[in-house]
């Protein structure tokens, strides 16, 4: 069973859900280097720091590489923005001014299409606040394969935190299980205290074991929800508190 850990992780302020086509609170702010450069002035006037970010998948979860994007806004005519995701499947979407109008002065929702030869094209729909950023990962199957999961298909990711709400820093490893046994990924936990993994064909319910180099250990169980998309990782986040 493939698990595959997501990287660069991101910082995720708020525990939300990350389903596309539904409003959601913004995600992330340090999300590196862009695709295409600098900031752009939008129809709405100053400068635009709108951003959609994530990594793209395969139908086991891996990475996929060179996928091609298009972007534009959902609910008006507007230019269709292109961009390329890199070798690592992550990608980010800036330069967003272009697309907004003047009635999307506090957000938008993107239609984002995700393309790569021999592999059903992808379209995805996320809300995004002005000046905001949101989490999509789309799912690019091949021509033919079963778009069926086995179970659950999502991101968790999060910040291991004190009862401050400061991250507990120094590193730290956490480790997905099934109450049985026949599931289990783990990966690293940064030393800012974040994590993303991705979990693929997961239960519902999972036990969560978190292993900090300087902040102890902790235990928790995650109830985790499906996608209502077959085509998209829906991304949920977690807080644990040492």
């Amino acid at each position: 069973m493939p698990k595959r850990l997501l990287l660069p992780l991101l910082f995720i302020p708020l525990l939300v859900l990350a389903v596309p086509a539904l409003a959601q609170d913004p995600g992330p702010a340090n999300v590196g280097a862009d695709l295409r450069g600098g900031d752009v002035t939008g129809a709405v006037g100053g400068r635009d720091n709108t951003r959609v970010f994530g990594t793209i998948l395969d139908s086991s979860g891996n990475p996929l590489p060179d996928v091609d994007i298009w972007f534009q806004n959902d609910n008006m005519p507007a230019p269709r923005l292109r961009a390329k995701g890199r070798k690592t499947g992550t990608y980010l979407l800036r330069n967003m001014g272009r697309i907004f109008s003047r009635d999307d002065y506090e957000g938008l929702t993107v239609r984002v299409t995700f393309e790569r030869d021999g592999f059903r094209p992808v379209i995805a729909r996320v809300a995004v606040q002005r000046d905001g950023s949101q989490q999509l990962y789309p799912i690019l199957f091949r021509e033919g394969e079963s778009m069926e999961p086995a179970g659950i298909r999502t991101v968790l990711a999060g910040r291991v935190q004190d009862a401050r709400g400061k991250p507990v820093k120094g590193g730290g490893e956490v480790t997905i299980t099934s109450g049985d046994g026949s599931f289990q990924a783990s990966g690293p936990v940064e030393k800012n205290g974040e994590f993303a993994i991705v979990l693929w064909d997961a239960p519902e319910r999972v036990n969560a074991s978190f292993r900090m180099t300087k902040g102890g250990s902790r235990d928790d169980i995650v109830q985790l929800k499906p996608s209502p998309q077959a085509d998209v990782v829906v991304a949920q986040f977690f807080y644990p508190q040492m």
